[in-house]
């Protein structure tokens, strides 16, 4: 049986093309420093100046925070001093044991918060009056008339809870929007509760002297996240209600010192908390983030210039590159790539390099293909006319040892028949002659051309062997018009005879043809006696041309002509094909001559195929 021998290709790894290199390079040198400088400059100096930022609107808040504490501090001093001057007390005691009248008492009063408070520009309002007459007010205001009226709808019921509390501590409110000090009056000798004092304080006092940054808006609580103090009345614009929301819900009297920070996309806020003797502090520190960020802004801005600069040179660059390295390579790449197809001889043609190292190298590329051609050619046509001068030689090994047995034959038949039969071997001689002879000097022949001489063969060796031998054949007609060498089949029809048939008492030959796969397979099996080990390295060892074959004694000259055929069908089709002769089964050998069904495309030999089948076909 023939076996097709393939060849194992390696394939190895291809190193990393000379445009991805420079890309990778250009872009190691351009983009890299440039991404590294931005987001060096971006984390670095961004963190620089946002903690720089907020580092300062803390500062405000601890400001904002010391600044009205003192302030709120020396009003609730300024109202604990009325207690003990005993002003109000004495006038207080006197008007109950009926030492003055009603009026008087109001008068005192009346005096004294006039003195204390009227006259202090840090109060707005103050207000007194008794625990057992809460009805009767004594007053001082630096307001319109109606704010009594406002007074007692707002301000009346929180004062009232604190003189049900009791303390004489000052409690701090912030009602409405506005800053109250709410205190109870007790006596200093048996410490009973007879009055209660609301002051309001002047927020335009309160907040006189509080420098501040144009870029913060402040407020702060007291002692509740449920009201407010705006320092700054556009905090109370709707836009800065979650970020307000969000402060007031971070906001407990149980904090004393401590930040909070809140963000919301456009404002950053934050809460600092302390505690004091009498109130609990809450300064609240609201920013536009376009606002205290505009220096980290104009710093994105610069950045985004320079790379505006940089990225027209980054794309000439790489323009310059595309054109001077990256096209020219690829066209000389092109070329070889072509130049491995089998186009020898092609020419790089089109647009001129653009630089004299790629000029020089097109110009070397296509002087060195134009020789390639030229000696391919040369070389292939002298290889050419070696291969057809080694198959006339061979074919002409071949004829003298058939003549001489032919002619050995039609002596005995001669002698020992009449002259129908040397008749008829001399037609089948004639036959064989001419095909041999091949006048025409085709070398590719039809299949049915070459079945034809073998029936003129083995009808010669019926007449030598008589009933000893016996012809079978099994051929596939589809298959009549293939081309193939000449003289291939009737070589190892004769072996099959010399070492089949004639070394026993009678024996079979049968022909076979037929198609596998993309092959077409000729074979002739015989009958005889069984192949040693021995016997079939000798074989294989003839077909590899390993032994010398002198045509000197029995059988040499089949052994040349197997091995003749061998290599003929080799030198035409590649070594992939050939003869082999192998045992198939009990007493049978096997003699399989495998050619392809279609020339394959093999850049000389396929050339050479072309060739014969043309003049074949003429």
């Amino acid at each position: 049986m023939w076996h097709s021998k393939k060849d194992t290709v390696k394939t190895e790894k291809r190193p990393i093309s000379l445009r991805k290199r420079l890309l990778i390079l250009t872009v190691l040198c351009w983009l890299v420093p440039v991404l590294f400088i931005f987001i060096f400059v971006t984390i670095s100096y961004r963190h620089s100046i946002i903690e720089k930022t907020e580092m300062l609107m803390e500062e405000w808040a601890k400001n904002f925070t010391s600044l009205n504490s003192q302030k709120i501090d020396e009003a609730i001093t300024i109202s604990k001093k009325p207690s003990y001057e005993l002003v109000i007390e004495n006038a207080w005691k006197r008007y109950g044991n009926g030492e003055i009248t009603y009026v008087d008492f109001y008068k005192e009063v009346n005096g004294n918060l006039i003195s204390k408070f009227y006259n202090d520009n840090r109060f707005v309002l103050s207000v007194f009056y008794l625990c057992e007459e809460p009805e009767r007010l004594y007053y001082t205001s630096r307001q319109p008339a109606d704010y009594i009226k406002t007074y007692h709808e707002i301000i009346e019921s929180e004062a009232n809870k604190i003189t049900n509390m009791d303390s004489s501590d000052a409690h701090v409110r912030v009602i409405n929007n506005k800053l109250y000090i709410i205190r109870n009056f007790y006596t200093t000798t048996n410490y009973t509760k007879f009055g209660t004092l609301v002051l309001e304080l002047n927020q335009d006092r309160l907040f006189s002297g509080i420098s501040h940054g144009k870029d913060y808006e402040m407020g702060f609580f007291v002692n509740s996240n449920e009201s407010m103090i705006f320092y700054n009345q556009s905090l109370a614009d709707t836009d800065k209600s979650q970020i307000l929301k969000r402060l007031s819900q971070r906001y407990s009297s149980n904090e004393n010192r401590s930040m909070a920070k809140e963000n919301d996309g456009n404002y950053t806020g934050l809460l600092y908390q302390q505690k004091f003797d009498d109130y609990h502090f809450g300064a609240v520190l609201v920013a536009d983030r376009d606002i205290i960020y505009s220096e980290l802004h104009e710093v994105y801005r610069k950045i985004i210039l320079i790379v505006i600069i940089i990225i027209p040179v980054f794309i000439y660059m790489l323009y310059f590159i595309t054109r001077h390295i990256t096209i020219p390579i690829g066209r000389m790449i092109g070329a070889s790539k072509e130049l491995e197809k089998g186009n020898i001889g092609m020419q790089v043609e089109g647009n001129p390099m653009p630089n004299s190292e790629f000029t020089y190298l097109l110009q070397s590329f296509n002087r060195m293909s134009s020789e390639i051609k030229s000696i391919i050619d040369y070389a292939y046509n002298e290889e050419l006319a070696k291969i057809e001068a080694k198959i006339i030689a061979l074919q002409s090994q071949i004829n003298p040892h058939f003549l001489n047995n032919t002619l050995e034959m039609m002596n005995w038949q001669a002698r020992m028949a009449g002259d129908v039969e040397v008749s008829k071997m001399i037609e089948a001689l004639s036959t064989l002659l001419d095909y041999s002879m091949d006048r025409s000097n085709k070398k590719l022949i039809h299949l049915s051309e070459e079945l034809r001489c073998a029936d003129a063969y083995l009808y010669i060796a019926s007449m030598r062997f008589g009933q000893r031998l016996r012809v079978e054949k099994d051929i596939d007609d589809s298959l009549l018009n293939t081309l193939i060498p000449q003289l291939i089949l009737q070589p190892i029809i004769e072996n099959a005879v010399v070492h089949g048939v004639e070394v026993v008492k009678s024996g079979v030959i049968k022909l076979k043809v037929f198609k596998e796969n993309n092959n077409v397979v000729l074979q002739v099996i015989n009958s005889g006696k069984d192949m040693s080990k021995e016997d079939i390295q000798r074989v294989q060892d003839i077909l590899d041309a390993k032994i010398a074959v002198d045509g000197v004694g029995k059988g040499s000259h089949t052994s040349l002509g197997i091995r003749n055929v061998n290599e003929r069908i080799k030198l035409l089709y590649g070594e992939e094909y050939g003869l082999t002769i192998a045992p198939i089964g009990e007493e049978e050998t096997a003699s399989t001559i495998t050619i392809p069904s279609e020339i394959k495309a093999n850049p000389e030999k396929g050339k050479l195929l072309k060739k014969l089948m043309d003049k074949a076909v003429q």
